[in-house]
């Protein structure tokens, strides 16, 4: 009894970092929780639409679209991506069309969501694909970019209205030409561009699609996780 009993005394003056995981092994890896890591912060960016009507032809209106993030606009157009405050785009346009036709514009700003992006990294993802001189009134405009950048920020789409004029403009470019005056000129750099590759190429979350990649000495099996391992073995974390 004596044995009994000083066992379990022993047994209960063990220190608790002695006693065997109930939870399961310890998991391996670089130093990191995984399991903390994977989960999605919650968006807190918040994402708006601001677009202005500006003219057209019988059936499809003419549009200027901006993507607004916490308050920073933008938008594009042939001197590439533009960065500015609230709709900074809109309201130089208005102040043009106002003194030279006496056309008022009025802009709408609608809210499209919360993101995990930010504006800095909305623009770094797309900057390559709209860069300076690479603007097209039909093919790659302002509402080629507010479409793909809605996409990057919430994978969403804009509303097609938005481009319905660059839709029957891409069917028939010679009507367009003919009604701006023959103002328009195709430009021979974006001949090539495809909206619907760059909004696949630049969706931030197919870079960590796929499972069972191996990240020291863990399987992950989500693109998080995989997202996690990476950056802690590009910080240098030690296991």
């Amino acid at each position: 009894r004596c044995r009994t009993a000083r066992g379990k005394a022993m047994g209960a003056s063990q220190s608790p970092h002695t006693q065997p995981d109930q939870a399961g092994p310890a998991k391996k890896g670089f130093g990191y929780d995984a399991e903390a890591i994977s989960r999605k912060a919650a968006p807190t960016n918040e994402v708006k639409l601001a677009a202005s009507p500006l003219g057209g032809i019988p059936g499809a209106q003419a549009w200027h679209t901006s993507v607004i993030v916490n308050g920073d606009e933008f938008s594009f157009s042939d001197g590439g991506i533009t960065a500015a405050r609230g709709t900074d785009s809109h309201d130089a346009m208005a102040k043009q069309a106002q003194s030279s036709t006496q056309v008022q514009i009025n802009t709408q700003v609608f809210d499209m969501g919360m993101s995990s992006y930010t504006g800095s990294q909305l623009r770094a993802a797309l900057e390559r694909y709209f860069a300076p001189g690479t603007y097209d009134l039909l093919k790659k405009n302002c509402n080629s970019f507010s479409d793909c950048a809605i996409a990057y920020l919430l994978r969403k789409r804009i509303d097609g209205k938005y481009r319905t004029l660059e839709s029957i403009g891409a069917r028939n470019p010679g009507l367009i030409a003919s009604l701006s005056g023959d103002g328009y000129t195709p430009n021979p750099k974006v001949q090539d561009f495809d909206l619907e590759k760059v909004i696949k190429e630049t969706d931030p979350e197919k870079a960590w699609e796929g499972k069972g990649e191996t990240t020291g000495g863990a399987v992950a099996d989500s693109r998080e996780a995989m997202r996690a391992a990476r950056l802690a073995r590009l910080g240098g974390g030690g296991g």
